[in-house]
C-alpha cells in the first residue's frame, strides 16, 4: 500500500525540492528518487507476480464512490517501463536540468502523475490524471518558447482537451447508468445491462477521446506537430510512454464493457492508422517528423493487436507497446542529440554520423532493426504475434504486410545519415548511458518473451523457441521489395512525396474529423 502511494508522491515531492532549492547538490535527489522508484517497481512486480493484484481505496470510503488504485501484472509491468524510460530521459537531460531546475521540476512531476495514472482504477481518476499529463506535457512541449513550439503545444492542448470533453460526457452517461465510476464494479454491472444504447454511447464517447490521446486514424494530426516542436527528451517521453496512455486506458476501459461489436472496427482503424503513418513517414525529410509519423504507424500495429482485448493478438499488441517504447525512445534521444550538434534536421543533409558517433550509431541501428522487426530484435516477436492474429483476415494480413514494407522504406531513408566523413561534434557520455539503459531491455525483449509471458501467465509457443529461417526469408523478401521501391521512388523523391510532406490539416478540420470518428462508431454499431 505505502509503496503504491510512494510511487506517485515521491517524484512529485522530489520535483518540489528541486524547484524550491536551486542548488547543484539538489540534483542528487534525482538519482535518489529514481533508485528508490526502481526498487519499489521491482518489488511491486515480483510481489504481484507471487501474490496477485492488490487494491487500495483512499479516505476510508467504499470502492463504489472512493478513489481506488489497483496494481495487477499489467500495471506493475508498465510501472517498470515508465521508471526505465524516465531514467534514460533524466540522464539525457541532466545538463539542461543543471542550468534550469524548472525543467527538472516538470519532468519529475510528470513522472509521478503518470505512475498515478497507471494505477488508477476508477474512470474519474483516470480522467484527472490524463488531464494533468496533458497540461504538463504541453508545458514541456512549449518549453523552448519559440513560435513553432508554442503553436504545436497549444494545438496539442486544445485538441486533446476537446477529446477529453467527449470522455467526460461518456463518464456522465456511465455513472447515470451504473451508479459507480469504479472500473472493476462497472465490469460486473455492465454485462447485465446488455450494452443498451446509453452504455454503448458512453463507450463510444470515451474511446473517441482515447483515440485522440493515442493518435488513432483519423485524429492523429496533433502528434507530428507536437513531436517535431518538442525537445528531443520530451519527444522520447511522448512517443515512448505518453502516447500509449490512450491505449492503456483503452484496454482498462474496454475490459469493463462488452466491446465485441467494435472489434473489427478497431482492427481496420489500426490498419488505416499504420498505413497512414507509414505513407507520411516515407514522405518526410525532417528526421524528427519522420520518427513522429513512424510512431503513428507503430501505434496502428498496437491498435490492431489490442482491438479484440483477448487472445494472442492482444498479447502481441501489449508486447509491441513495450518494444516500441524502448526502440523509439532510443531513436528520438539519439536523433535529437545528432540534430543539436549537426545543426541540421534533414535526413538528406545529415552525414557522417557513424564515423562521428560510432557507439551511438550502433545503438541507433539496433533501434532501427527493432523497428523493422528484424529477427532476434525487439519488435520482431511482437509484430509476428500481431500478424499471426490477422492471418485469417485476408485484406488485413495484406495491408499489415504493406505497412511492414513501408517501415523498411522509411528506415532506409533514416540510415543514409550514417554515410559520410567524420565531423567534429560534442560528445556527452551521460547520453550514452541513457541509451544503453534503453537498449538492454529492447534486446532482451527480442531474445526472450519471458517478461511478457509473466504478465499474461502464458507460454508464447510457436512465436519463439527454435530459431526459424522463415523469419529471415520473410524479412529478406520484405527488405528486397522495400529496397527497390526506395531506390526508384523515394531516393529520387517522386513528386507525390513532396505534396504529402506539405499536406496540412487545420484545427477546425481535425475537430470535424473527431466528430466524424464518433459518428462512424455509432453508425458501425447499428448497421
Amino acid at each position: 500500500m505505502n509503496q503504491s502511494v510512494l510511487l506517485i508522491f515521491l517524484p512529485i515531492i522530489t520535483s518540489l525540492i528541486i524547484y524550491s532549492f536551486k542548488n547543484k547538490l539538489i540534483l542528487s535527489f534525482i538519482f535518489i528518487n529514481q533508485i528508490i522508484l526502481s526498487i519499489i517497481a521491482y518489488n511491486t512486480y515480483f510481489n504481484v507476480l507471487e501474490n496477485g493484484e492488490y487494491k487500495i481505496v483512499f479516505g476510508g470510503y467504499s470502492n463504489v464512490i472512493g478513489i481506488q488504485i489497483r496494481v495487477d501484472m499489467l500495471a506493475s509491468a508498465f510501472i517498470i517501463l515508465a521508471v526505465i524510460i524516465w531514467w534514460a530521459v533524466l540522464l539525457y537531460s541532466l545538463e539542461k536540468i543543471k542550468k534550469d531546475h524548472t525543467f527538472g521540476f516538470f519532468l519529475l512531476f510528470l513522472e509521478g502523475v503518470f505512475l498515478g495514472f497507471i494505477q488508477a482504477n476508477d474512470f474519474f481518476t483516470v480522467f484527472v490524471f490524463i488531464e494533468l499529463i496533458t497540461i504538463l506535457a504541453t508545458i514541456l512541449i512549449v518549453y523552448k518558447k519559440d513560435g513553432h513550439s508554442i503553436r504545436a503545444g497549444f494545438y496539442y492542448l486544445l485538441f486533446n482537451s476537446t477529446g477529453m470533453m467527449f470522455y467526460l460526457l461518456g463518464l456522465a452517461l456511465l455513472y447515470r447508468t451504473t451508479g459507480t465510476l469504479n472500473i472493476e464494479l462497472s465490469q460486473q454491472i455492465l454485462p447485465k445491462l446488455n450494452m443498451n444504447f446509453g452504455v454503448q454511447l458512453a463507450y463510444v464517447l470515451m474511446v473517441a477521446s482515447l483515440g485522440v490521446k493515442s493518435a488513432f486514424f483519423p485524429v492523429y494530426n496533433w502528434l507530428p506537430k507536437a513531436h517535431g516542436a518538442a525537445p528531443s527528451s520530451i519527444s522520447a517521453l511522448l512517443s515512448g510512454l505518453l502516447v500509449k496512455s490512450g491505449v492503456y486506458a483503452f484496454i482498462r476501459i474496454g475490459l469493463a464493457f462488452d466491446t465485441a461489436i467494435l472489434n473489427d472496427f478497431f482492427l481496420y482503424i489500426g490498419l488505416l492508422t499504420s498505413l497512414g503513418g507509414t505513407i507520411f513517414a516515407i514522405s518526410q525529410k525532417d528526421l524528427k517528423q519522420l520518427l513522429a509519423f513512424s510512431t503513428i504507424s507503430q501505434m496502428g500495429i498496437m491498435i490492431i493487436g489490442v482491438s479484440t482485448l483477448s487472445g494472442y493478438g492482444f498479447i502481441g499488441g501489449v508486447y509491441h507497446m513495450f518494444s516500441h517504447a524502448f526502440f523509439k525512445a532510443i531513436l528520438f534521444l539519439s536523433s535529437g542529440y545528432i540534430i543539436v550538434n549537426a545543426k541540421e534536421r534533414r535526413v538528406t543533409e545529415i552525414r557522417g554520423v557513424f564515423k562521428t558517433y560510432p557507439g551511438m550509431s550502433i545503438l541507433m541501428i539496433l533501434g532501427l532493426l527493432s523497428m523493422v522487426g528484424f529477427p532476434m530484435f525487439g519488435g520482431y516477436i511482437s509484430k509476428d504475434i500481431v500478424k499471426y492474429s490477422v492471418k485469417d483476415f485476408g485484406l488485413a494480413y495484406f495491408l499489415f504486410s504493406i505497412a511492414n514494407i513501408g517501415t523498411i522504406i522509411y528506415t532506409l531513408k533514416i540510415m543514409q545519415i550514417f554515410r559520410g566523413e567524420k565531423k567534429e561534434y560534442k560528445k556527452d557520455f551521460k547520453v550514452y548511458i541513457g541509451l544503453l539503459i534503453l537498449t538492454i531491455p529492447s534486446i532482451l525483449l527480442g531474445l526472450n518473451p519471458l517478461f511478457i509471458e509473466s504478465i499474461f501467465r502464458v507460454r508464447l509457443v510457436g512465436f519463439f523457441g527454435e530459431f526459424n529461417f522463415r523469419y529471415i526469408l520473410e524479412f529478406l523478401g520484405y527488405f528486397g521489395f522495400g529496397f527497390i521501391i526506395y531506390k526508384i521512388y523515394v531516393e529520387n523523391e517522386h513528386p507525390i512525396f513532396k505534396k504529402l510532406r506539405h499536406f496540412n490539416i487545420t484545427f477546425e478540420t481535425s475537430v470535424f474529423m473527431l466528430i466524424g470518428f464518433v459518428f462512424s462508431m455509432i453508425v458501425y454499431i447499428y448497421i
